[in-house]
């Protein structure tokens, strides 16, 4: 009955209107494609195809190639650029076999999901996502459904599909990294989604407008509306970690946000 009494009061505070102030954005040097935090790490595709890592103010080469990174609970991992899949374990890369996508994410609780060139959608639970140390194979779970963009965090995993429709999937864990069949719709439109490793939700749209989606909590998995936030130029990739927005703009320019958030009664 706590649990339940914690829940209640939570949806009282739904009603509460959170307002965003104007982002604190700064330039970061690079030009980068993708990028990613997670667990207080910040990784990202070089528009030449590098992964590199930011470390003390700057770039740091990962010694590969690829077309998607992510970091997070489950490590780091990369998608190379024919497709081959890859762990970052001890000082170096090894292959994850088998493997083959085109975006993936290490920010579920400890397990790893990503999406192949079908759409189609795999998952690793946590055990195997931790303890792979090149040697041997691994078993993907097949997803049922189709998405083009998948990303999970503490309360539930967030995608876009080739109409860059919203859905939502709910009862996933480290132990269960496929959940249930079950997908939600959500209202709105978005290119790519990113959850947080604290269960933020942010995303960009064909026009290269940013949004955060509002009052995503344990209570309230779906938040309840999306916010606009209004940064300088069009972007094509954000990500979310310890208060950080990183952003990148349609032209490979790079920026870290920060934003206050103040109560408005309405």
């Amino acid at each position: 009955m706590r649990g339940w009494i914690v829940c209640v009061g939570l949806l009282v505070l739904s009603g509460i209107v959170w307002v965003a102030e104007a982002l604190q954005c700064e330039a970061v040097p690079g030009v980068l494609k993708q990028i990613d935090a997670g667990a207080g790490r910040v990784c990202g595709i070089l528009k030449e195809g590098k992964v590199v890592e930011f470390r003390d103010g700057h770039w740091v080469e990962l010694e590969a190639s690829g077309k998607h990174v992510s970091v997070g609970p489950a490590g780091l991992w990369r998608v190379g650029v024919d497709g081959l899949v890859f762990k970052w374990f001890r000082s170096g890369w090894v292959q994850v076999n088998p493997g083959n996508l085109i975006q993936i994410d290490a920010g579920g609780d400890k397990f790893v999901v990503g999406c192949n060139a079908s759409h189609s959608i795999f998952c690793l639970n946590h055990r195997p996502a931790l303890s792979y140390d090149g040697t041997g194979s691994v078993s993907w779970m097949a997803v049922p459904g189709k998405l083009k963009y998948y990303s999970c965090g503490p309360v539930g995993c967030w995608g876009v599909n080739q109409l860059d429709e919203i859905h939502v999937k709910l009862g996933v864990s480290g132990n269960s990294c496929h959940g249930p069949e079950k997908w939600y719709r959500i209202p709105g439109s978005l290119s790519m989604v990113e959850v947080s490793v604290d269960g933020e939700v942010h995303g960009v749209n064909k026009h290269g407008w940013v949004y955060k989606r509002i009052g995503v909590s344990a209570c309230n998995p779906f938040g309840s509306g999306w916010e606009h936030l209004r940064v300088a130029g069009l972007s094509s990739h954000v990500s979310y970690d310890r208060g950080a927005l990183w952003i990148i703009c349609r032209n490979g320019d790079v920026q870290r946000c920060s934003f206050s958030e103040a109560l408005s009664f309405e």
